[in-house]
């Protein structure tokens, strides 16, 4: 009898603890009526800025059943960027249900965290050969954040999404045309992370060439394989989008899910 007792008190514990957990769990906000790809909270992006981004999303999910959608967020609250990012997808269903190819990039606002405010890049597990967490970081460190350094959130926003739309569009195969992201080294704010990464390497090569190749031997222990060059191979990560938006305001997604897989910057 006693056993039966404590196996009542436990379930009715249990019963009472679990919407506890829930509304423990991570605080996602509501979709802004209206708007479908670009989620701005804050009202940081400019209206042409929010127009092109639109225009990009609602031609790739078209094309390829894909969704990438931006949320502009004045403070996670304490809140990981990671299961935060994971639970907007599921809940808005990012991305196609069958494929699971939607992308969410967050960028947190608060100016009181200058300094300390998550910018982060989560995708689908059905595009986790697309894009893999080391290529989102490395177009967060080359397309986000210099911009972002600037407090161009306007560049920050379109380049980096125009970067993604470039990648998950030639993943498919898709045969529309690509964009032609601006590029902050170019714009006179110095050479990016993975140029000034290549150029130390043909530099190292020039050396160990004009050197006769000395003091290649065996190799040290733990030296590892050859790093590629590329600035941005192929990836993993895990996420998706519900139905698709018509593009007249925010329609719901495909039923897309996250992996958890992506990458963030503190700014």
């Amino acid at each position: 009898m006693k056993k039966v007792a404590r196996l009542l008190l436990a379930a009715l514990l249990l019963f009472l603890f679990l919407p506890i957990v829930a509304v423990a769990a991570t605080d996602i906000p509501k979709p802004i009526p209206g708007e479908s790809y670009v989620q701005d909270y804050e009202g940081f992006l400019s209206e042409t800025t929010k127009q092109e981004v639109e225009a990009l999303g609602l031609k790739l999910d078209k094309a390829t059943g894909s969704q990438i959608v931006v949320m502009i967020i004045n403070s996670l609250n304490g809140q990981d960027v990671n299961q935060f990012s994971v639970d907007v997808i599921r809940e808005f269903g990012i991305g196609d249900k069958e494929k699971n190819n939607g992308v969410l990039f967050v960028i947190e606002t608060d100016p009181t965290k200058q300094g300390n405010r998550d910018v982060y890049i989560a995708v689908g597990q059905g595009l986790e050969g697309a894009l893999p967490d080391g290529k989102l970081g490395r177009i967060l460190d080359d397309y986000t954040y210099p911009y972002l350094e600037q407090g161009a959130v306007d560049d920050a926003v379109l380049s980096t999404y125009q970067v993604l739309y470039n990648e998950v569009a030639t993943e498919y195969g898709w045969d529309g045309e690509l964009e032609d992201p601006k590029d902050p080294a170019a714009s006179g704010g110095g050479f990016s992370f993975s140029t000034i990464i290549i150029v130390i390497f043909v530099i190292y090569m020039i050396i160990t060439i004009m050197s006769g190749g000395r003091g290649g031997g065996g190799g040290r222990p733990g030296s590892g394989g050859r790093r590629s060059t590329r600035m941005f191979g192929p990836g993993s990560y895990g996420g998706g989008f519900g139905g698709r938006s018509s593009g007249g305001g925010f329609g719901g997604f495909g039923g897309g899910s996250s992996g958890g897989g992506g990458a963030g910057r503190k700014w």
